[in-house]
């Protein structure tokens, strides 16, 4: 089981959530901050730019206003420079008028430390004043400033929201980003726990996640199968020893009770169950052998025509007991290989195809050889395989739906696939139910 704890926190972003939203965010940041730093520079570039040109136009217009009081009367008086001060004071300027080296009118700038620009009023040819204009420490005038702070205001206002945005975005983003990471989480945890019918659910679209998703599944149903399989073989393994082994007692008991002779009929007894036994053993063996890359193979140029008589010839006496037509068509077919294994592939299938083949049922065996390689082919007219355990017919341990009612271990064709292979070679089946099955070995050419 899985911690609650474990499981509320995950609920949350996690680690991964976390280092996606702070990293959402500080990419946000920076942009909020970048973009307001870029909008308050190309703000004020503007605003000098417009000063300038306020500027230029506050001084001509004062300017003017005071050329117009002297030409109004030559013999003016500061009283004549009303309308100047005025307009000075609705501009937010200071200005200070000197006629003939004195101050003639005198007004205070708005505040001190501001730029101060001298300009000479010309007349009727002749300088009649010098005009000296003061403008803001700010170097704006108020209706600039005032513009350039309802910017700044709205800036900052935007940025204030755009961070918030980017905050809910990061946070909600990495949570939906993370949310299939978090099922993989679970799910594997859940399967390291034991759980081997855990999935990842909740994960859709394309992408890597997806992928990883579909290939975890995969893998927890593989895990699935082959517990299902693991169990169902232990069952089948002990029913398989149980038989010999009880036989095996039933007559040892008997022995020492006296109830049985101890004669040839009783030896040949003991060595068939044994024999059953070492068989057992023996593709046992084979399965763990082939699946560590231990499997040893004595190879040399081999008939699989002759390693198919033999093997047929064990088998029939067995065909013969059951009642099923056992018809042979050999043809020489030289491989490079293994004789007694090759020879326990041709015993295996055969033992499969009389294990499954009816009473009055036909069996057939043939070995040919083409340019492409040697075919070994056993078709019987048994009951078939389902077309959905096909792809698993050569899975160890499997043993199909049908298959329950007879004795065996689900191994044999896991070997025959194991065998086959290790020879460089490859193996098909056909099928379907009430039609018999196929099997069809191809090996290379020596």
């Amino acid at each position: 089981m899985i911690p609650t704890r474990e499981v509320r926190r995950s609920e949350w972003l996690g680690p991964v959530g976390r280092r996606l939203a702070i990293g959402s965010m500080l990419i946000a940041m920076t942009s909020v901050i970048a973009l307001a730093v870029a909008t308050v520079l190309l703000t004020d570039s503007d605003i000098t730019s417009a000063g300038n040109d306020n500027e230029r136009a506050s001084t001509t217009a004062l300017v003017t206003s005071i050329r117009t009081a002297y030409l109004r009367d030559s013999d003016w008086n500061p009283s004549d420079l009303t309308p100047s001060t005025e307009l000075a004071q609705a501009m937010g300027l200071g200005l200070t008028v000197r006629v003939n080296g004195r101050i003639f009118v005198s007004l205070n700038p708005p505040s001190p430390g501001g730029l101060t620009h001298t300009v000479a009023v010309t007349a009727k040819g002749r300088t009649v004043a010098v005009a000296s204009l003061s403008f803001p420490a700010s170097g704006l005038l108020p209706e600039e400033a005032k513009f350039r702070r309802s910017i700044e205001q709205s800036l900052a206002l935007a940025s204030g929201l755009a961070l918030i945005i980017a905050l809910a975005t990061a946070i909600f983003g990495s949570r939906w980003l993370v949310r299939p990471l978090r099922s993989l989480t679970l799910a594997t945890r859940r399967l390291a726990a034991g759980d081997h019918s855990s999935r990842a659910t909740g994960v859709r679209g394309a992408g890597e996640v997806a992928e990883l998703a579909t290939a975890f599944n995969g893998l927890a149903e593989k895990l699935e199968n082959e517990d299902h399989l693991r169990r169902t073989m232990v069952s089948d393994l002990a029913h398989e020893l149980r038989t010999p082994l009880s036989v095996l007692q039933a007559q040892i008991e008997g022995i020492s009770m006296g109830v049985v002779a101890l004669d040839q009929r009783a030896i040949a007894a003991f060595g068939e169950e044994v024999g059953q036994l070492n068989r057992l053993v023996e593709d046992l063996s084979i399965l763990s052998s082939a699946e560590a890359a231990g499997l040893t193979l004595n190879v040399e140029t081999a008939d699989l025509a002759r390693v198919a008589s033999n093997a047929a010839a064990r088998l029939a006496p067995r065909y013969v007991a059951k009642g099923v037509n056992l018809e042979v068509q050999f043809n020489p077919a030289m491989v490079r290989g293994d004789p007694s294994r090759l020879e326990q592939v041709v015993v295996n299938l055969l033992s499969n195809a009389v294990k499954f083949t009816p009473p009055g049922g036909s069996v057939w065996i043939t070995v040919s050889s083409d340019e492409q390689g040697c075919t070994l082919v056993v078709a019987d007219t048994g009951r078939g395989i389902p077309g959905d355990e096909l792809t698993h017919v050569f899975d160890r341990f499997f043993r199909g739906a049908g298959s329950r009612d007879t004795s065996g271990s689900g191994i044999g064709l896991a070997v025959v696939a194991s065998l086959v292979h290790a020879h460089q070679g490859t193996i098909d089946v056909e099928s379907s139910p009430g039609a018999g099955s196929t099997f069809r070995v191809r090996l290379p050419r020596a």
